[in-house]
């Protein structure tokens, strides 16, 4: 049985996968740019094993089931138990599957590792690197948490049934961007509260507040606590007057890297008038929208975000988005003899890791990690690491540490794993 195919790509992947993939059927080519080649090689077998994809090998051709199709849809449209009981139809007929479910019965709880471990020696297989069992066990474990056979927590499955939660719904397109930018440098550098903002903007407090739950929504803003807002990184970069003449490119990151994104991802080979974008954004954010006024004023402000991000064109009367910049570009690794991530990740990184080393700010090092964290997610077979960092940040913040000692072997598992020297990253 050394041939058994065994998930290697957790839930969230395959979900972006499905979701994502440009056209329904693509060249491995157009995924290659927009996921990444090694990305691609990876979720593949565990796509094809799942009945999500067709792959014609012959023609370098990769297209959606009708399985795939409707789990595409059920995601798009936030029908997370439609999209359960897809992949669990496909679950419940493989054998792989229901070995670790006999497990899981006999044993209450299996961590990744002790899956991957099992597979192992069910399957025949051979992994060189320790490592790899927790990356196998970790993927067929997320998988049966997203189809209701346990739990699957901070790297160990358990019995039960999570709960299927949906997401919040995405805001209203309240402000335009040129509001947005207006609110970005109100608030600067600075914390700042509801009602000062209001003021300084001559804005009411309820439409301020709903104007600020867009700008949370895209990333630009953070909610501090209840009515006290700042800056993100995205947000200060924005406003960044070195950054003038990358303006639309930050802009359009923002929006492609934002749950509104969705959207832009169902106008995609569509030519659409204001009328049926208007139709597009009620059902998929608006549903209590029933004034035509109300409708038509969202709608331009939508497709104003998407002229500011050149997202758009008109083309006989008509609106087409800009499919080649419609994609999140994989950033060019090629400048860097450091393996995966790009030169500026690698700096921000170097960043985060001197405030945990050096700083007695417990909020701050409680932002470097996170923000750590974020950067770790980026980059492929990080997901052990990325999950002792995040059990020693909730007991950095339960006992409300001052320092960032608690992280420091996290760090330099962190360097061994990049094949780096102890303290290289941070001197970057």
């Amino acid at each position: 049985m050394n041939d058994a195919v065994i998930p290697y790509v957790r839930i969230d992947q395959i979900k972006k996968f499905i979701v994502e993939m440009p056209k329904e059927t693509c060249t491995i080519e157009e995924l290659s740019n927009k996921f990444g080649r090694s990305n691609v090689a990876n979720a593949l077998p565990t796509l094809q094993l799942l009945r999500l994809i067709k792959y014609d090998k012959k023609n370098g051709q990769i297209s959606l089931t009708d399985r795939g199709l409707n789990f595409r849809v059920a995601m798009i449209t936030e029908d997370y138990e439609k999209a359960r009981e897809i992949l669990k139809k496909v679950v419940d007929e493989l054998e792989i599957f229901t070995f670790i479910r006999g497990l899981l019965d006999r044993r209450g709880a299996l961590t990744a590792q002790e899956i991957g471990k099992e597979l192992s020696f069910r399957y025949n297989k051979i992994w060189r690197n320790p490592r790899t069992y927790a990356t196998y066990g970790a993927a067929c474990a997320s998988i049966l948490g997203f189809v209701g056979y346990g739990i699957y927590e901070r790297g160990t499955l358990r019995k039960g049934q999570a709960k299927i939660t949906k997401e919040t719904k995405l805001p209203s397109p309240y402000p335009s961007f040129k509001k947005i930018i207006k609110i970005a440098e109100e608030i600067g550098n600075d914390v700042v509260d509801l009602h000062v903002l209001s003021d300084r903007l001559n804005t009411s407090i309820n439409r301020l507040g709903a104007e600020l739950s867009v700008c949370v929504e895209l990333g630009i803003v953070q909610r501090l606590a209840p009515g006290k807002f700042t800056l993100t990184k995205k947000g200060k970069d924005i406003i960044d007057p070195l950054n003038n003449n990358r303006k639309t490119e930050i802009w359009r990151m923002i929006l492609l890297e934002s749950r509104y994104s969705k959207i832009i991802n169902l106008l995609k080979n569509k030519n659409f008038d204001l009328q049926e974008l208007g139709n597009i954004l009620k059902h998929h954010l608006g549903g209590h929208w029933k004034e035509e006024k109300t409708i038509y004023t969202y709608t331009k402000k939508f497709l104003n975000w998407l002229n500011e991000a050149e997202l758009v064109k008109k083309v006989n009367g008509k609106y087409k988005i800009i499919a080649e910049n419609a994609t999140l570009p994989i950033k060019d690794r090629g400048k860097s003899s450091l393996p995966g991530m790009g030169l500026e990740e690698y700096y921000i990184m170097g960043k985060y890791i001197g405030i945990i080393s050096s700083s007695k700010n417990h909020n701050e090092i409680s932002k470097a990690v996170e923000g750590l964290i974020e950067i770790c997610k980026r980059e492929n077979n990080l997901e052990d690491i990325i999950e002792i960092i995040e059990e020693h940040l909730n007991l950095f913040n339960d006992v409300k540490l001052e320092d960032g000692r608690i992280f420091i072997p996290d760090i330099k598992l962190l360097e061994r794993r990049l094949k780096l020297g102890g303290g290289e990253i941070a001197k970057i």
